[in-house]
């Protein structure tokens, strides 16, 4: 999954979920900054309401920010974008707006500042791309309101000098957000395109597993039930009613764990295994899993790694119960639905529980996720297929 219009939280939903502190961080700072600066350069301020309107236009862009980063809607969407640099752009002009007929001083406009920070804060949730189109039209804007800005005192500086120094601390905060970025993607993408040959490389070694584990498996079930059944036979040197009867047994147990095999899926087999190596009785196995039509084959393999990530950090929740997970998985058309149900007694918001990463990846990965909570049930809702 790489391309020029992903962002390095598509591409690495975890490890962008580690801006997360960052990025409330830096969003008081913002606001601190606004507002900070308004009050000492209030003497310059020509229209009080219009110096406040800034100031909450900030706010809103900030909240917006922090609103669409929650790795509960993750990814970040480009509607969020639009309200964030539309509510950015304003607070803009509002900025200038407010000491129109007093002011001319730049130390007096702090939104230039505010606006690239901004943009700083969005390079971990949108593409390059469109950072640096937010970064031009911001620049942009930030010199066509110093150009129409009046002047003061008979002391004008040559446009060009206030077309760059307006809009320098906005370009240069957002020049530095797009190569973070762009380098933050391609590093990813590299790093896949690595991972992609690699897999090409051991594939045929996995597959010679794979089918030696199968052989193996096939070859338990003859030493424990067909061989011994043979040499009994052998060593009388007959056959009996009763070993007719014994024969047909032993076909029809091979024949339904042969079918039951071809029937289970990759999510039974990780259920099953995960009961296995946890060695503990109340860790739920295949049972739990509800899958009439065998969906769960239709995901990528990427959807596999993430919804056994998921599964495994439930079960390893300290407020897991058993009783109340499943797993249903309803075929829509060419589409699939999962329904994935957990009981956790605890305490926390899921957001604090440790379990907002991991949403987060399979929000990424599913697209449509839907997280509802109400203490103590848990449930995910997401589909895949087309």
């Amino acid at each position: 999954m790489t391309g020029a219009g992903l962002s390095y939280q598509q591409l690495d939903p975890a490890g962008s979920y580690g801006s997360r502190p960052i990025t409330l961080v830096i969003s008081m700072g913002i606001v601190a900054l606004a507002a900070g600066a308004t009050a000492l350069t209030w003497p310059a301020v020509s229209d009080p309401l219009t110096a406040f309107l800034a100031i909450f236009a900030t706010s809103i862009a900030v909240l917006g920010v922090t609103f669409w980063s929650s790795p509960l809607r993750a990814p970040f969407r480009s509607s969020g974008f639009l309200v964030v640099t539309i509510s950015a752009g304003v607070s803009l002009v509002l900025c200038a707006l407010s000491t129109w007929t007093t002011s001319v001083d730049l130390d007096d406009q702090w939104a230039p500042i505010t606006v690239g920070l901004i943009l700083v804060q969005l390079s971990s949730y949108r593409p390059a791309r469109e950072l640096i189109g937010a970064t031009i039209l911001g620049g942009l804007l930030a010199g066509f309101v110093s150009v129409l800005h009046p002047t003061f005192g008979g002391f004008e500086l040559p446009p060009l000098v206030r077309v760059l120094d307006a809009a320098l601390p906005l370009v240069a905060l957002g020049a530095g957000a797009t190569a973070y970025s762009a380098v933050l993607v391609r590093s990813l993408g590299q790093w896949f395109a690595r991972a992609g040959v690699t897999e090409r490389g051991v594939s045929t070694a996995m597959k010679e597993r794979i089918v030696r584990s199968v052989h193996d498996d096939r070859v338990s079930i003859l030493n424990n039930t067909v061989v011994p059944f043979f040499a009994e036979i052998l060593e009388r040197n007959a056959v009996g009613e009763e070993d007719r009867l014994r024969s047909q047994s032993i076909a029809n147990k091979i024949r339904s764990a042969m079918v039951a095999d071809v029937d289970r899926s990759w999510l039974d087999s990780v259920m099953d295994q995960l009961a296995v190596e946890r060695g503990d009785s109340t860790v739920p196995g295949s049972e739990v899993v509800q899958d009439p039509h065998r969906a769960a084959s239709d995901m990528t393999t990427e959807q596999r790694i993430v919804v056994r990530a998921v599964i495994l950090a439930l079960v390893d929740h300290p407020g897991f119960d058993s009783d109340g997970f499943a797993i249903m998985i309803v075929r829509k058309g060419s589409a699939a639905a999962v329904t994935l149900t957990a009981k956790l007694d605890d305490d926390e918001s899921i957001t604090r529980s440790g379990l907002a990463p991991y949403l987060a990846v399979l929000r990424i990965a599913f697209g449509d996720l839907h997280v509802t909570f109400q203490r103590p049930a848990l449930t995910l809702k997401f589909s895949y297929g087309s």
